[in-house]
């Protein structure tokens, strides 16, 4: 009888040892975890932004250090960060953490480049094979002008206007050479219906 009772408590302690097994690794399965979390680009100028990027799965919350927004679980989210210092960002879930850096340098000091060529414009912009079509430039702070296609000579000009005629649908390509010696070239295309 003691055999048999001792067999039965043996039997009901395995039977309640299973459920709680299956739960603990049920609850390992959904456990939160962060899939990814990186910053694109990793280092921007000053002035500049990047992206932090994370995925997470299993997760009741998602919090960032420093905060930037209200972030939620999601698989995949992008959002835009502006640090005006390099910073370490730290993303945290329910019982994980990755960190993701974001790499601020100096700005450099843009070049001020001049516009030698205002506009480059053609009436009509359409025409039919054979047709005159007028094309208008202004240019400034230039010493040369070259247009090709083109049967004239070109000079710089504030405001001047030419005809050309088009037998096919043509792309004119207006090239201004400043008095610094730089280079601009600007091209228009006339459609031939």
């Amino acid at each position: 009888m003691h055999r048999w009772l001792g067999c039965l408590l043996l039997a009901l302690a395995a039977c309640s040892e299973a459920p709680r097994k299956a739960a603990e690794s049920k609850n390992a399965a959904t456990a939160a975890k962060i899939l990814n979390f990186y910053a694109s680009p990793p280092s921007i100028e000053k002035g500049g932004d990047a992206l932090l990027c994370y995925g997470v799965e299993g997760a009741a919350w998602v919090k960032l250090d420093p905060p930037v927004e209200q972030l939620a679980p999601a698989l995949s989210r992008c959002f835009q960060v502006k640090p005006e210092a390099t910073t370490q960002y730290t993303l945290s879930v329910e019982g994980a953490s990755q960190k993701a850096e974001v790499t601020v340098t100096p700005a450099q000091p843009k070049q001020a480049r001049k516009e030698l060529i205002k506009y480059f414009v053609a009436a009509p912009r359409e025409a039919t094979a054979g047709e005159k079509v007028t094309l208008c430039y202004g240019v400034q702070d230039t010493k040369a002008v070259d247009i090709k296609p083109s049967s004239q000579q070109h000079q710089p000009a504030d405001k001047i206007c030419f005809t050309e005629t088009v037998a096919q649908t043509t792309k004119f390509r207006l090239t201004a050479i400043g008095n610094d010696n730089s280079v601009q070239t600007v091209t228009l295309e006339v459609a031939v219906k």
